[in-house]
């Protein structure tokens, strides 16, 4: 493939089915190829079926404890996408799939990341999406954290403590991730990282 696009949205629950038919009808218009959704809202016990023609392929980490988590990858059907594997937790806070385009192996990585005590969370996961991720590599998400509060909030201020920042900055930097996205307002804390090998 020569151009991969990829996009990340917080969707703040996706139980009603006029929301998911807006959210495909606005990813069509944007041809984008992977979606990284957190937020779903699914419960382990109920996901909804997700078989929008655009996007044959839906992966999904719900929440076992609670609706206000759960994550989803969706694949859309012009990408020759082969799943080998994938990894998620109960919480419905990480989701890791991987697999082929044509020979070349890809790893995409979804997290939504705790409100609080987000440091050892997020060390914790990068690890484990570390050790798990091949060949060409994104991940996204929303980490629930202003990394940079300078440039990304409007009082230049964090819930998170200093030392917590630095913690967080350096597991991802240990990585050779880089931040490539993030709202300029800093209130949406979305963060889309990506690694390519």
């Amino acid at each position: 493939m020569t151009d991969l696009h990829i996009c990340s949205f917080n969707v703040k629950g996706l139980n009603a089915p006029n929301k998911r038919s807006q959210i495909c009808h606005y990813l069509h218009k944007s041809k984008v190829h992977v979606v990284l959704l957190q937020e779903t809202h699914f419960r382990k016990s109920h996901v909804p079926r997700l078989s929008h023609m655009l996007f044959n392929q839906w992966f999904h980490s719900p929440s076992v404890s609670s609706a206000s988590r759960g994550v989803s990858i969706a694949i859309h059907k012009s990408m020759p996408f082969v799943c080998q594997d994938t990894l998620c937790d109960t919480d419905g806070r990480y989701l890791f799939v991987k697999g082929l385009i044509g020979s070349q192996k890809y790893t995409f990585g979804n997290i939504y990341g705790p409100n609080s005590a987000q440091a050892d969370w997020l060390v914790e996961t990068f690890a484990k999406f570390g050790s798990y991720a091949e060949g060409v590599v994104f991940v996204g998400g929303d980490l629930n954290v202003v990394l940079n509060p300078d440039l990304d909030s409007s009082s230049c201020m964090s819930a998170v403590p200093k030392a917590s920042l630095l913690k967080i900055k350096s597991a991802i930097a240990s990585n050779g991730w880089l931040a490539g996205w993030h709202d300029a307002r800093g209130r949406e804390r979305l963060y889309i990282l990506f690694v390519c090998s």
